[in-house]
């Protein structure tokens, strides 16, 4: 084994960030100076196993850089930021979404959510060209028919004057398979879209690496 394969500076610097492995990178990235790195692979092993997979990376607590490895203040504080850059980057895709063409844009626009921790319900407002007027934030917290009723939905678009509206909600679990409230919430809003002349195109429950249509069973992105 070369000197350079030894500790995971020398790793990351044969093999680069992208092809280093979990716990090089956070021996690495979470270390004050290079003297550091070694020492804090231990550390970087233990944090990878209590997180368990790079996606649950995101619920990462200032804390943990403290208890784990030391790091206070400014440099806490960086890491931190980092890790926000990082996670806005992932779910930036292909940049903002000014006409919804198919399901696939729908789930584009809402991208950021599918990591968020709290479950939201959200309403593409459309004009009639499917022109993405805006995304209401509907509500937030747990998805039943009591607090996700007809009016909070359709207020804002009626009072913009949209033509039309998909409504969507993230599962903060990462699976985005339907439940049967998802369901019984869909069938009532498409029944008021019809009444108010506003009709739901779609109702989209956005996992971890792709989204479901409650409308019509199918897997979008991923």
């Amino acid at each position: 084994m070369s000197d350079r394969m030894k500790n995971a500076y020398g790793r990351v610097q044969l093999t680069g960030p992208k092809g280093a492995s979990l716990i090089d990178l956070v021996s690495v990235g979470f270390s004050r100076r290079e003297e550091d790195v070694v020492d804090n692979e231990k550390d970087a092993a233990t944090l990878v196993r209590k997180y368990g997979k790079v996606q649950r990376f995101r619920d990462l607590a200032a804390g943990d850089l403290s208890e784990i490895f030391g790091l206070e203040g400014f440099e806490n504080l960086k890491c931190m930021s980092l890790i926000e850059l990082g996670r806005r980057t992932a779910g930036s895709g292909r940049g903002q979404i000014e006409f919804i063409e198919s399901p696939e844009d729908a789930f584009e626009l809402l991208h950021e959510y599918r990591l968020m921790k709290k479950e939201f319900f959200l309403a593409i407002l459309l004009d009639a060209k499917c022109a993405v007027m805006r995304v209401v934030e509907v509500h937030i917290g747990t998805l039943t028919m009591s607090l996700v009723g007809p009016r909070e939905v359709f207020r804002e678009a009626v009072r913009d004057g949209a033509s039309s509206i998909i409504v969507a909600h993230n599962h903060p679990s990462g699976d985005p398979t339907p439940s049967p409230e998802d369901h019984a919430v869909t069938r009532r809003l498409k029944e008021i879209g019809e009444m108010l002349d506003i009709p739901v195109l779609d109702h989209l429950v956005i996992g971890e690496r792709y989204a479901v249509s409650v409308t019509t069973g199918g897997k979008i992105g991923g």
